[in-house]
């Protein structure tokens, strides 16, 4: 199996490279920072996986440029999330936005995903790394915690300056282009559907359908749905 290590940190990249090493029959196809547009990033067979520490990632964007550029064939394990001292506070939101815009990256290329926290052992990498090279997918059962019990405005809220405190108004300032399948997800938002029911209705998964509506909440801006669908509205993205 072929895997590309991306991390901004070189001591990250070499500790992962080298687990990938120690696994017969693997290969490290390739380790970079987060400069996507690195001479060679490229070029040669794409890897099986690419294997991301999102320690450093500040851009969501960056995720889509990772992939656009490595093209797997199977696939992406996010290491990331928030760690014990940081899950209530912004910080632990926007690590969690981060997971659940690659899982978002992912879905929309039919890829494959994994996500793993920062502090996972040597064993649970290499087991993630497995499952997506397989069309699996692969979740810390802390950090699906972390995501699941989340509600959708605080999963937002770390990408938006327009999340509101007691007495503050809600100024929206997110105006970023929503996906072909964010604007499905949207349409179904509108139906008043829950994500269960989007989830059938698209045929993905439940897990995937939350990440979207998230991903839409952090986009427009919105602390509920109700919100993002009369901003959505507003701005002429629904068909009514």
């Amino acid at each position: 199996m072929r895997v590309y290590v991306v991390a901004a940190y070189p001591t990250v990249r070499a500790g992962l490279a080298a687990l990938v090493r120690e696994r017969p029959g693997w290969i490290v196809a390739g380790q970079s920072a987060l400069d996507f547009a690195s001479p060679g990033m490229t070029a040669g067979e794409p890897p099986d996986v690419a294997l991301a520490d999102l320690e450093g990632v500040r851009d969501a964007g960056v995720i889509d440029a990772l992939l656009a550029a490595l093209r797997p064939r199977a696939g992406l394990v996010a290491l990331g999330g928030p760690d014990a001292g940081a899950r209530r506070g912004a910080a632990g939101r926007e690590a969690l936005r981060l997971v659940a815009e690659a899982a978002r990256a992912t879905e929309e290329q039919g890829l494959a995903f994994g996500a793993l926290r920062r502090d996972a052992t040597a064993e649970e990498i290499v087991a993630a790394l497995g499952a997506v090279a397989g069309g699996l997918i692969a979740l810390d059962r802390r950090l699906a915690g972390d995501l699941l019990a989340a509600p959708e405005r605080v999963m937002a809220g770390a990408g938006a300056a327009g999340v509101r405190g007691p007495g503050e108004e809600h100024v929206a300032v997110a105006d970023e282009t929503l996906t072909p399948r964010e604007l499905e997800v949207l349409q179904l938002m509108a139906q008043g559907l829950p994500n269960k029911l989007i989830a059938q209705r698209l045929h993905i998964t439940e897990h995937t359908a939350k990440f979207h509506v998230s991903a839409i909440l952090t986009k427009l801006a919105a602390a509920s749905r109700t919100e993002a669908v009369t901003i959505a509205a507003r701005r002429g993205l629904l068909i009514l």
